[in-house]
């Protein structure tokens, strides 16, 4: 395994003085206060809008651009008795946008109304000129995307030579022009400081859902998209979640609640790290390894045996990816041990016949072992289909443009993106994306820092802390879990264990308080460095309901040789 520079620590610093003051004026503790003000949180109002997500939080739908068109050209879709498609994308985000809008549509009294879906292996992605021909062919005479479309331009072209008339409701980046269509309803297309901006597919889906009917109904599946989308979840986002995880809780959706059993636990005990960790993979499978519309049924399913059977499906799919997935790591792992330089700012790697699939959660634990942009290509048929993913402080979709010349086609995030272009080209774009990258990092070592908000010691660590931690849920992408630092930690000799030859599972003791510790997917790098018998350890408490576990459990970011 190639070592790398370790993460940099970074403790935030106490402000004990207005911690106290925001506590008081906030009515919680100060531990809480504390954690607040690190998220940017200074006064009691902000605290109390934080605390207490309500339905007074979601912004009015028309305040978005082409609102008021797409409703309208909705209405008399209604009232013609016309056939509507709704075509979505294969992603969590994408499934639950297609059944957001599928829902509200029909609740809005549009009775015919089909679903469209590429497949990730035959179609790529976004909304194609046979796929406006198919659904031309079927009657459809109003087509609306959801979660793509903001750059399909030469499907645009295709249905304005057929007549049916498009919607384009997406969060993707805009090329250098907006498409020729009724309305466009994208986030990002809002100036700085427009309550849509952090929208993700699924909430760009629910508000015109919701500004079709009055009420935004179906936030539990919105919260599905938000979580697995990793969008921030301030704002808008944050009140979409946990409303969201409450109408999960309070009503279980009958598909989601044999998900949830597969995956071992009850939507009873949902939360945003349930979804991002269990739920979301489940629901991803579907559409890596197969066909999406597994997902989408579920999210539809009304019948629990049908669910039941939908649910196990995609869980033996979920097995099946893991599976598919290791095995790539593994081989593009293996390679760049042999070929992988510290000098070189970027990785990129291909290999015929990796499943096109799994290949973004492969760059993703790229990026997390090595610190640089990555990009995993599967070749076939002289054709490389690519997923890329890069730090927070990189924009992928900065380095793409300057590589465009070799590339068909691409598009995405910051931090993640997609892309194709012919298998001869690799060479050249690796070239050209190293530089890039080094235009955007400079020469230096890549800095990987680990932002910890407090120094605590294990005595600190009780129930009550953990109930006080509750009330920042949900946590995710801009609103983290709290992460904690306790220095001078021992590790309880004969305890480290190796799991699933992946995760690293060990006692840790601080005075005479003991805590079981899981560290995930370091069984690499523990096999190879040992740990030593005291440390400083960065990690997240959490309630355990594992027989062999401490009551509390910590799950570990990262340790380090104590005093180093």
């Amino acid at each position: 395994m190639t070592t790398l520079t370790r993460p940099v620590w970074r403790i935030a610093p106490s402000d004990r003085p207005a911690a106290l003051a925001l506590a008081r004026g906030a009515g919680v503790p100060p531990i809480v206060a504390q954690l607040m003000l690190l998220r940017g949180i200074r006064t009691p109002g902000e605290a109390e809008r934080f605390l207490n997500p309500s339905l007074s939080h979601l912004f009015d739908p028309f305040l978005m651009t082409g609102m008021r068109e797409a409703v309208a050209r909705i209405t008399r879709a209604r009232d013609a008795g016309e056939t509507v498609t709704v075509f979505g994308d294969y992603d969590v985000d994408g499934v639950s946008a297609t059944a957001i809008m599928t829902r509200g549509l029909r609740r809005f009294g549009v009775e015919r109304v089909f679903q469209g879906m590429p497949d990730r292996m035959r179609d790529g992605y976004g909304l194609m000129p046979d796929q406006v021909e198919e659904a031309h062919a079927r009657g459809v005479s109003l087509l609306i995307t959801v979660d793509n479309g903001i750059n399909a331009f030469a499907a645009v072209d295709r249905a304005r030579e057929l007549g049916v008339d498009l919607i384009v409701t997406d969060h993707h980046s805009v090329e250098d022009r907006l498409p020729e269509v009724v309305a466009v309803l994208n986030p990002r297309i809002e100036p700085e400081g427009h309550p849509a901006r952090g929208l993700c597919g699924a909430g760009v889906a629910l508000k015109l859902a919701t500004a079709l009917n009055g009420t935004p109904n179906d936030l539990d599946i919105a919260a599905l998209g938000t979580v697995a989308d990793i969008v921030p979840l301030s704002g808008e986002n944050r009140a979409i979640v946990a409303l969201g995880l409450k109408h999960m809780k309070r009503h279980a959706r009958t598909g989601l609640a044999q998900l949830a059993d597969v995956a071992g636990f009850s939507l009873a005990e949902v939360t945003s790290e349930k979804i991002g960790f269990q739920l979301g993979p489940r629901l991803n499978a579907a559409g890596r390894l197969d066909d999406a519309r597994v997902a989408l049924d579920l999210l539809m399913a009304e019948c629990p045996e049908e669910a039941k059977g939908l649910a196990g499906a995609l869980n033996t799919a979920n097995s099946e990816r893991r599976a598919i997935e290791q095995e790539i790591f593994n081989e593009a792992a293996e390679e760049l041990d042999a070929f992988f330089n510290r000098g070189q700012r970027s990785i990129v790697v291909a290999r015929e016949g990796w499943h096109q699939g799994v290949i973004g959660i492969v760059a993703a634990r790229l990026l997390s072992r090595y610190n640089r942009p990555v990009v995993v290509f599967s070749v076939s048929d002289g054709v490389a289909k690519g997923s890329a993913r890069a730090m927070r402080d990189f924009d992928l979709m900065e380095a793409l443009t300057a590589c465009r010349h070799h590339l068909d086609k691409y598009g995405g995030h910051r931090a993640a993106a997609g892309m194709t272009m012919k298998a001869d080209r690799l060479a050249a774009f690796r070239e050209d994306f190293e530089r890039a990258a080094r235009a955007q990092s400079g020469d230096g070592e890549p800095l990987q820092e680990l932002d910890i908000d407090a120094r605590i010691t294990f005595s600190e660590i009780d129930a009550a802390l953990l109930k006080n931690l509750e009330r920042l849920e949900p946590f995710g992408q801009g609103n983290p879990a709290p992460l904690f630092a306790a220095l001078g930690v021992e590790v309880v000799p004969q305890s480290v264990r190796v799991l699933k030859e992946q995760h690293v599972k060990m006692t840790l003791r601080q005075g005479d308080t003991v805590f079981t510790a899981v560290w995930f997917r370091m069984a690499e790098r523990f096999l190879t460095e040992p740990l030593p018998a005291l440390v400083d350890a960065a990690f997240t408490p959490q309630p355990s309901n594992f027989a062999m576990d401490t009551p509390i459990r910590l799950i570990v970011r990262d340790m380090r040789p104590a005093g180093t």
